[in-house]
């Protein structure tokens, strides 16, 4: 029942994003405050939908850790959020990419979501684009944890997601402002014109406004990936395996067994004194 509460909560935060994004392009006309009105409300229900999610993890068995850890690498996107970014790239998204992988999507979704929200709060990021850039980098989290965890290919496979998710990141966030900020010129959002002319000229504001930084961004995730994920990702698959561990050896308490972590123990690796 925890489980289903949890990803409810994530579903809802996920849908929450998806209306913030979307709604400006539903309507025949649109006010010109770029979501100064209701960036707010889109906030605190995202903020109910994550805290909802962590506040389920934590009753669960090795919760506590499992929003430990949270808080350890939310800390790291604070620390490497703080110089800034360089012509669209951070090193934060670095911890968002390993993080989400080694700990799956729901996690890697949290992860960015709130350590875009606290590192905000630390650089003076606050304002209506924040709970866009919450749900998008929530979203380059989930995506890593859809990443293949097991074989040789998975760093640079999760490298080519960092090149993808840095050209889709900025794809995502420039539609928070678009429909407003070019209302009526040859590269905004005209209701009228249809899809495919929108989307011509949403490629031509990319292309004029983006794609040079969200190149900087995508070259940035990739070799920021090649060159230190590898051991990043073992350090936190240990961490993952040790999780797992504690968790069976709670649920085999509970359930009166005698050694619930013999048959996850490495082979050739000598049992602790507590289960000797």
């Amino acid at each position: 029942m925890r489980r289903r509460v949890r990803w409810l909560a994530l579903a809802a935060a996920n849908t929450l994003g998806v209306l913030a994004f979307g709604w400006p392009f539903l309507v025949p006309a649109l006010p010109g405050d770029v979501h100064a009105r209701d960036a707010p409300l889109f906030l605190l229900l995202i903020g109910v939908c994550v805290v909802t999610a962590l506040v389920v993890d934590l009753d669960r068995a090795l919760g506590p850790k499992r929003v430990a850890l949270l808080g350890v690498l939310g800390a790291a996107m604070v620390a490497l959020r703080l110089p800034g970014f360089v012509a669209g790239f951070s090193a934060m998204f670095l911890v968002v990419l390993v993080g989400g992988n080694a700990f799956g999507p729901g996690f890697g979704f949290l992860l960015g979501a709130l350590g875009t929200f606290a590192s905000g709060l630390f650089v003076g990021g606050l304002g209506p684009w924040l709970p866009f850039q919450m749900v998008s980098v929530g979203w380059v989290g989930l995506g890593a944890g859809l990443v293949p965890r097991s074989g040789r290919w998975r760093v640079p496979g999760l490298a080519l997601y960092g090149v993808v998710s840095g050209y889709l990141f900025g794809a995502v966030m420039n539609l928070w402002a678009w429909p407003f900020v070019t209302s009526g010129s040859a590269i905004g959002w005209a209701p009228e014109l249809g899809l495919a002319e929108n989307l011509r000229r949403y490629g031509a504001y990319y292309l004029a406004t983006s794609l040079a930084w969200d190149s900087f961004r995508a070259v940035g995730n990739a070799v920021m990936v090649l060159a230190i994920g590898g051991p990043l990702l073992r350090t936190l698959d240990r961490a993952a395996r040790r999780l797992r561990l504690d968790v069976q050896a709670v649920v085999g308490a509970e359930d009166g067994s005698e050694d619930v972590t013999a048959g996850s123990r490495p082979e050739g690796r000598a049992p602790s004194p507590a289960a000797a």
